[in-house]
């Protein structure tokens, strides 16, 4: 009886077993649904697209295309990427993160046509071009997992995702440029989804001022709004979610206080606030210090462009584990914390760009480990020495103290560092000879050391460091013989280094003859060549080597090359080629408008013997901004194919043999600031362009001189220099007229001397038509120009008064009018000019009184000379004691001169005798145009002055 009851009780157990094991195969609506989404997609066979990279980070290398075993020959719920429900047998998941999928996802898509589904990961995959489409609403009632990060989808944003009640993790970060979301869908979908615990939004565009109270989820852990043009006060209510872990609102334009609360957030992990705009959002120091203190979780703080504008406690009280601190242009002030390399976990610290942060770089504690990777303390006012205990940062890789104020030597146990990627140490005062355990580092890529006072040879132990790929050694003082090739163990060469990518050894005194070719063969990773004045002479067989097509800069500045080299020819995307004050002879080539392709943003020949005409080839260069030949001994016309490079801001041609009439087309050029044809023999009338409404508009230096224009000035494209008008000065750092990477350097006649300006501000305007042939009167409109720095119009045929309007410039600093024909008095209005410090006005008509005060009383006789009829200090010529009367520009027969010649008359007739002096009265008088007995009356006043002293 027993054994029958446990036979019984065995089948029972076995059928229940198996009904509760039944697996439910995918439905033939379930299949029908993916395989028809899968028909408008394809799959991406090599792992060379858009996020490989991260795929890999996040994979490893082993993932292929997701969709690969997708057939009706097996199950759905085998799938790749399929979960399936085994119960019922419904898809309830669906990851094909990094599938490797690429397509239209279409509005009629069958994606949605799956009721259960709870989980949809589309990340990593491209669907460039496709919008989201609405029906994702029909998932609202089993949806709680929605990415569809980094994929590509543009447009709006469905209001239906504000219907999926139920979603716990929502990504819709990283898509494309356009990708938005309308603000009060933002709003309805916070308030909607009450069960969220996961938002990233990251790069959706937004653009609205946040409510000042927001209805958000209380679960919230993780709130990702960067950069999504979010504007206005931060909400108090988004610091009171008690299980925040991450919050991210960087990139953004948020304003005021941050609130108290923030420190009050027992969960936080990660908090990010930077780069809201420079001191656009501000926290008090003591909040800033509670948040340190209390925030005992916090692993990352990034408050890069916060204002906290204090000074930093003497030791940094962190009772967190933090790894990464972000302090980057926050306004600190003082020394840094004595801590602050000595800190248990930390392993980022990004203080960069406080210019108010002083003194020495702490010491690190050499007894204990120290956890820093990543050390950026650049462009602050940090100075002294490098102490020696930072060679104890064992876990270095990036080491940043650029632009700061230290100085000495660089410290042997550098060479500790032996994780040093990146070494930038530039624009400092650090002296004495490279350490040769620097260049021993294992791991060392990126060494900058440029703008510092570094003597000596180079060490040996650099030409072995197989691991570099850039080397900026600029503007030092460092010596010693530099080859290309190997010709003995002992020598310094370069060509063993064929992971170089950036050599910059410019401005230094080194030795050695460089054979172009063989080095472009030898590194053939080389991208950046800057040997500018380094010492280093440049040759060239033009022999037929490889060239690395992804060359993008070429300096060779005083390199004494005698050629233009060939092998240029292959550099499609070369940007920047200056080949300047080198020995250049012959023509330049046909083919120059190859270099760089559509790339090329400077082309600088200048200072060379280069010969022959200017090849009209420049049709492709669209992206060119600077084009300079200047000093050359180049003939014929300007290149008209100049007109097709839209972006060109600087043409200078200057002092070359050109025969060219003005070239009307550069009107046409939008960005041009400007233009240098001095010194040539250009010619004719300048006609202005009759199609550009605003020719010039933003051109700031003009010089012209030396050539033989003649006609009227140019008023019309005085009246819209724009640019040389109500220029505003900055209070920051200067801002120098660049092209490209480079400044733009310009020669000018400069306070009466010619000036080579290696660099110029933005605000340095100038005007420079001298020496020419140009007529008629100068123009009232350039008293318009009112930033002017520098007019000159010497050594024409200009005629009629100088402009009261002149006067007007307030900006100028150099006036030179002269050795042309103009008359009148010397306008009271210039006396006004409280910046300037050179005038000319000499070899004119000039008459009467000089003005007197201000910035006059500072020029000296030859300011005025050769106008004979000009009197007054600092002329030996004394003017006669009569009331000094305004200047008319007009004919002048106004009563108030009537009066002065009426006081003349009587003059005369003392003087001379009451009959004659009668009979002229009347003639003056009546005539109404005295002006011609001017000198018959200052005469005679002197004549009665000299009796009287005789008497």
């Amino acid at each position: 009886m027993s054994n029958l009851i446990f036979l019984l009780f065995f089948i029972i157990s076995s059928t229940s077993s198996s009904s509760l094991n039944t697996t439910h195969k995918c439905s033939v609506q379930h299949t029908l649904a993916l395989l028809h989404f899968k028909q408008n997609l394809s799959s991406i066979n090599d792992n060379h697209y858009e996020y490989d990279y991260k795929c890999k980070d996040w994979l490893g290398s082993g993932y292929s295309p997701v969709m690969m075993n997708w057939n009706t020959s097996t199950d759905c719920c085998d799938w790749n990427g399929v979960t399936c429900d085994h119960s019922t047998g419904d898809v309830v998941g669906l990851d094909l993160s990094c599938g490797m999928v690429q397509g239209i996802i279409h509005p009629n898509t069958t994606l949605f046509h799956l009721p259960r589904l709870q989980k949809l990961n589309l990340a990593y995959n491209d669907f460039t071009d496709s919008q989201l489409p609405p029906d994702i609403g029909m998932l609202s009632s089993s949806l709680t997992h929605l990415n569809i990060s980094n994929c590509g989808f543009t447009g709006q944003v469905p209001a239906d995702i504000s219907h999926l009640r139920k979603l716990v993790s929502l990504d819709l970060s990283l898509n494309g440029i356009d990708f938005n979301l309308e603000p009060h869908v933002f709003i309805n979908l916070l308030q909607n989804l009450t069960v969220m615990k996961e938002l990233s939004l990251e790069y959706v565009i937004i653009s609205s001022v946040l409510p000042t109270n927001l209805n958000i989820s209380s679960y919230l852990r993780l709130l990702n709004l960067q950069n999504t043009g979010l504007q206005g006060n931060l909400p108090h209510n988004i610091f009171n979610l008690q299980s925040l872990e991450k919050l991210d609102l960087s990139y953004n334009s948020f304003t005021g206080h941050i609130p108290s609360e923030i420190s009050l957030l027992p969960k936080l992990v990660s908090l990010d606030l930077s780069l809201n705009g420079i001191d656009n959002l501000l926290i008090q120091p003591r909040i800033f210090n509670y948040l340190l203190k209390n925030s005992t979780f916090l692993t990352e703080l990034w408050l890069a462009q916060v204002n906290i504008g204090s000074v930093l406690p003497t030791y940094l009280n962190i009772s967190s584990p933090l790894r990464a601190l972000d302090l980057s242009s926050t306004n600190l002030q003082g020394k840094l914390p004595d801590n602050i390399l000595n800190l248990r976990y930390l392993g980022e610290v990004y203080m960069s760009e406080n210019i108010n942060l002083s003194g020495p770089l702490p010491k690190v504690n050499t007894s204990t480990p120290i956890p820093i990777w990543w050390l950026d303390l650049s462009k602050t006012s940090l100075s002294g020495e490098i102490p020696t205990s930072i060679g104890h940062l064992k876990s270095l890789e990036y080491l940043d103290l650029s632009d700061c104020r230290l100085n000495g030597s660089l410290p042997k146990s550098i060479g500790n560092l032996t994780n040093l990627v990146f070494l930038y140490l530039p624009s400092n005062k650090l002296s004495g000879t490279l350490p040769s355990s620097l260049f021993t580092l294992p791991s060392l890529e990126y060494i900058r050391l440029g703008h510092n006072m570094f003597q000596g040879n180079i060490p040996l132990e650099l030409f072995s460091l197989q691991s570099l790929k850039g080397l900026s050694l600029t503007k030092n003082q460092l010596t010693g013989q530099i080859d290309v090739l190997d010709h003995g163990p002992l020598l310094q060469t370069f060509q063993r280094l064929t992971n170089l990518t950036y050599i910059d050894l410019s401005s230094n005194n080194f030795r050695g003859d460089w054979e172009l070719d063989a080095l472009l063969s030898s590194l053939t990773n080389l991208e950046t060549l800057i040997l500018s004045h380094s010492g280093i002479s440049v040759t060239t067989s033009n022999a037929n080597h490889y060239v690395n097509p992804n060359f993008g800069i070429i300096s060779l500045v005083s390199c004494d090359l005698k050629v233009f080299p060939e092998s240029f020819r292959a550099m499609k995307k070369v940007k920047h080629l200056d080949l300047s004050s080198n020995d250049i002879h012959g023509h330049i080539p046909d083919w120059i408008g190859e270099i760089g392709g559509d790339k090329l943003l400077v082309l600088d020949l200048s200072n060379n013997s280069i010969t022959g005409t200017i090849p009209n080839v420049y049709e492709n260069w669209s992206e060119l901004k600077g084009f300079i030949l200047n000093k050359n001994q180049l003939e014929g016309r300007v290149p008209t194919s100049l007109y097709k490079c839209q972006n060109l801001r600087i043409i200078d041609l200057g002092n070359n043999h050109l025969n060219d009439t003005f070239p009307v087309w550069l009107a046409d050029l939008p960005k041009l600031q400007a233009i240098v044809l001095r010194s040539n023999n250009f010619h004719g009338d300048i006609v202005t362009s009759s199609t550009v409404k605003s020719p010039f508009s933003s051109l700031r230096v003009l010089d012209l001189s030396n050539n033989g224009f003649f006609g009227h000035l140019p008023t019309k494209y005085f009246q819209n220099f724009n640019a040389m008008k109500n220029v505003l000065k900055k209070d920051t750092e200067p801002e120098y007229v660049q092209v490209g990477r480079m400044y733009y350097s310009v020669i000018v006649a400069w306070k009466g001397t010619e000036r080579d300006f290696e660099r110029i501000l933005v605000e340095f305007t100038v005007v420079d038509l001298s020496n020419n042939k140009f007529e008629g009167e100068i123009p009232n409109i350039i008293g318009n120009l009112n930033s002017l720095k520098m007019l000159n119009l010497s050594h024409n045929s200009l005629t009629g008064r100088i402009p009261q309007a002149l006067g007007k410039i307030s900006e100028i600093e150099s006036l030179d009018l002269s050795w042309n024909q103009l008359i009148g008095e010397i306008p009271q209005s210039l006396s006004d000019l409280t910046s300037l410090g050179f005038l000319n006005l000499s070899q004119n008509h000039l008459v009467g009184r000089i003005p007197q005060g201000k910035q006059f009383n500072t020029f000296e006789g030859d300011s005025f000379g050769g106008n004979p009829k000009l009197c007054g200090l600092p002329l030996p010529q004394k003017c006669f004691e009569h009331p000094q009367q305004p200047q008319h520009e007009g004919d002048g027969d106004g009563e108030d001169e009537e009066n002065e010649f009426t006081w003349k008359v009587v003059m005369i007739g003392y003087g001379c005798g009451t009959l004659l002096g009668i009979v002229l009265g009347f003639l003056m008088l009546s005539t109404g145009r005295p002006k011609w007995f001017n000198a018959i009356a200052d005469a005679a006043e002197h004549i009665i002055l000299m009796r009287k002293k005789q008497e």
